[in-house]
């Protein structure tokens, strides 16, 4: 198994809205999954997703190497 970022895509007013300054694209949970289908499925319980919203699941390791990398730059200023 391994770790997953899932992502809620799209606005609605009751959870995601652009006036309070929120994405189009979300991350909203971590969890561990042996793909990312799963991890969506398993996010899907508890995360509340509207009509017209989405999830998507990226392996963790790749957002974590794009924040660390993320970080060190901001570390080099």
């Amino acid at each position: 198994m391994r770790e997953y970022i899932v992502y809620r895509h799209g606005y609605d007013g009751a959870n995601q809205t652009p006036d309070r300054g929120l994405p189009s694209k979300m991350p909203v949970l971590r969890v561990e999954a042996g793909s990312a289908e799963e991890a969506c499925a398993l996010a899907a319980r508890q995360v509340p997703v509207s009509d017209g919203q989405r999830l998507s699941a990226e392996p963790a390791e790749v957002e974590d190497t794009r924040e660390d990398n993320r970080n060190l730059r901001a570390e080099a200023l």
